[in-house]
């Protein structure tokens, strides 16, 4: 591609971020700040979720063929993964609007 038309593609966010700016009027786009924030947040988030499945296959490696146990480490997985997830969701939120 000529370097004209590179420059001229947008993500999928951008494209998304603009189609709501225009029905909602005020939404501001992130800056480049914001943006590098946006996504150590998200670069911590899945660093964390490895770190809790590498911890969780050696549980399980330890349980061996116990059921019961194997069936509440994943539950465990799962919710920290959850949380994980839902902090990191925050975190970005106020990036993205920090006067809330």
């Amino acid at each position: 591609m000529a370097d004209g038309k590179q420059a001229s593609l947008k993500s999928s966010y951008d494209l998304a971020m603009e189609r709501l700016a225009a029905c909602a009027g005020r939404v501001k786009p992130l800056s480049a700040g914001q943006k590098a924030a946006i996504a150590e947040v998200e670069r911590k988030c899945m660093a964390k979720i490895a770190e809790l499945e590498i911890m969780l296959k050696t549980q399980l490696a330890r349980a061996g063929d116990d059921a019961e146990k194997n069936e509440q480490l994943q539950n465990s997985r799962q919710a920290e993964t959850a949380k994980i997830r839902a902090a990191a969701e925050e975190e970005k939120e106020s990036i993205r609007n920090p006067e809330s």
